[in-house]
């Protein structure tokens, strides 16, 4: 039993391990409900010149508010914040592609990731792809519970609970939920992360041939004969 421990608690530390959780921050609004400021319209207080504007909302419901845990948001496969019921939060975007995962935990735990062996998520309960442009508001809507409501017949919530809605659609319902305490940063898009990684590999790499070259050079100059 030891040795399987030990066999478990090192391939958890192994680099390409990833392990999906939100423990202490899963509870739901059953159990801690929001408690932020009323919703309050960012109005022109980002920089809506360079980034785009994210509004992400969950309506209070039954269902919603009677959750035990909350369900994860991910954006670019970073966990942000998890989604209560009567809760809203905002981003600023930078411009590009951004994908939304949310996953539902269960005691915390929601998955693990270890590169080419193991891929597992306990459920996923969304994903999304939002293109964002620089100067445009979003408002992603998360509900489970209203999927033939009327109002939402062009839209498909049978197939997705988490939609981007029209502002009309949001603002009647977003002034009665509560701020998240997480939220307001500022989040790159997949493709500048990626460029940046490239960047950031040819460097290291430059780093290390210039570094190798002096050392070298050092070895060569120093001659005890």
């Amino acid at each position: 039993m030891i040795k399987i421990g030990l066999l478990l608690l090192s391939v958890f530390l192994l680099p390409s391990c990833t392990i999906y959780q939100s423990i202490g921050h899963n509870f739901g609004s059953f159990v801690a409900a929001p408690n932020g400021q009323d919703f309050q319209p960012v109005g022109y207080r980002w920089d809506y010149e360079h980034t785009a504007l994210v509004y992400v909302y969950r309506p209070g419901s039954t269902w919603a508010n009677d959750e035990l845990e909350a369900p994860s948001f991910y954006l670019n496969d970073d966990r942000l914040f998890n989604i209560k019921g009567g809760s809203y939060t905002w981003y600023e975007l930078k411009p590009g592609r951004h994908e939304v995962k949310i996953r539902r935990p269960l005691m915390g735990l929601e998955g693990i990731d270890i590169t080419n062996v193991i891929d597992f998520t306990l459920k996923m309960v969304t994903e999304l792809d939002l293109n964002a442009k620089a100067g445009t508001v979003y408002y992603l809507r998360y509900s489970e519970v209203d999927k033939d409501a009327a109002k939402f017949k062009d839209m498909t919530f049978h197939q997705n609970p988490l939609q981007v809605v029209t502002p009309e659609v949001a603002m009647a319902e977003i002034q009665e939920t509560n701020m998240l305490d997480s939220g307001r940063g500022l989040i790159a898009s997949i493709d500048e992360a990626k460029t940046k990684e490239v960047v950031f590999t040819e460097d290291a790499v430059e780093e290390t041939s210039a570094a190798e070259e002096e050392e070298d050079s050092a070895l060569k100059s120093w001659n005890p004969f």
